[in-house]
């Protein structure tokens, strides 16, 4: 918390339901979405495009490393509760968290933020 994302420090202060679901069911996905975010994904993300509606539901390796770093976009749809945004975050079923190990395995550790850190230990 202390070394948290501007964005989700505000979410949180306001208690905005994204940051209420973020805290409660430590999503990964919708961690990852808070912390940063690739051009390529993005694309594909605002523009609901299946490919990456199917990776983000079944939380494929390669969709989790694309989305860490905030990206103007992301955080615009996210503050504003975008319906896309929504439906991206709240769709996908994760059997289980992403691990420390696994962030490290992917060399993010050192780029994830308090907020993120703190939900997933």
């Amino acid at each position: 918390m202390v070394n948290s994302h501007p964005i989700a420090l505000f979410l949180m202060v306001n208690s905005h339901p994204i940051a209420l679901f973020l805290m409660v069911n430590s999503h990964p996905i919708a961690l990852f979405l808070m912390v940063n975010s690739h051009p390529i994904a993005l694309s594909l993300m605002v523009n609901s495009h299946p490919i990456a509606l199917f990776l983000m539901v079944n939380s494929h390796p390669i969709a989790l490393f694309l989305m860490v770093n905030s990206h103007p976009i992301a955080l615009f749809l996210m503050v504003n509760s975008h319906p896309i945004a929504l439906f991206l975050m709240f769709l996908a079923d994760v059997v289980g968290l992403v691990t420390l190990t696994e962030l490290r395995q992917w060399n993010l550790d050192e780029r994830c933020h308090g907020m993120v850190w703190v939900s997933i230990q």
